[in-house]
């Protein structure tokens, strides 16, 4: 596992110089469809490129682009090359790699990194020693005060909507890194009421929540578990401890 970790960590550092190298203004080129059935972009061709050229065969590999790649290994690299897309695209600077490292399900994972490129900031967890933020341990919110991150627009419904009247919102279109804001403490909860997220789009996260002392379900209240393949799509609530009256 060790080496396996250390290759999830090459590949998010580096994704992060090879995006940080490129032009911008291609981000948003059209260059084909993924195995997820969305379109793929330049810069998330070109992510998904460093991670397979990176992992090779040391790894099964399950990406949004390539899909499932079977090297007869027993661990697989569940990898959302960019999360965020589209804020990688307009130039916001609230985007991120994700790589995890798991066996079949979502919470068998044992590993996840998730990198906010423009930052630099690393967010990653090893199952049952604990989440970190650049080295530091970190843990979700319990005082009280309430910071809520939801996905909004075609991707809310009006549960979401009403959240979003009563209380301090934050809509910033990465999921992932949105579910590290839960666990460094920065924000109470991540919702994404329809069935739109893969496990790609939140292995890595949900383990950093869970080892930051969160807990992340689906919007019916059960706890959140996932097929490693890109078939399933979930909805999301992933939470420093609230619960009632949210789902």
């Amino acid at each position: 596992m060790q080496n396996l970790i250390k290759i999830a960590n090459k590949v998010a550092e580096k994704i992060e110089k090879k995006v940080k190298s490129e032009d911008r203004s291609k981000f948003g080129n059209y260059i084909g469809m993924g195995a997820d059935g969305t379109e793929t972009q330049y810069i998330d061709k070109i992510a998904e490129d460093v991670a397979l050229n990176t992992i090779k065969k040391e790894g099964n590999i399950l990406s949004e682009e390539a899909g499932f790649i079977d090297n007869g290994k027993e661990y697989t690299f569940i990898i959302d090359p960019i999360d965020g897309t589209r804020n990688a695209v307009n130039g916001i600077p609230f985007y991120a790699v994700s790589v995890a490292i798991g066996k079949k399900m979502l919470n068998d994972v044992e590993y996840g990194i998730v990198k906010n490129i423009p930052t630099g900031d690393t967010y990653y967890a090893i199952k049952g020693k604990g989440a970190f933020l650049n080295g530091r341990k970190i843990n979700v919110r319990n005082d009280g005060q309430s910071i809520y991150c939801l996905s909004l627009g075609k991707s809310g419904d009006e549960k979401t909507w009403g959240l979003a009247r009563k209380n301090t919102i934050r809509a910033m279109g990465a999921a992932a890194l949105e579910m590290c804001l839960v666990a460094s403490g920065a924000c109470s909860f991540y919702f994404i009421s329809r069935d739109i997220l893969r496990v790609t789009d939140l292995a890595a996260s949900t383990l950093i929540v869970r080892e930051a002392g969160g807990e992340v379900y689906d919007v019916y209240g059960s706890r959140l578990e996932m097929p490693l393949n890109l078939e399933k799509r979930s909805c999301v609530f992933a939470t420093s401890g609230m619960k009632e009256g949210i789902i």
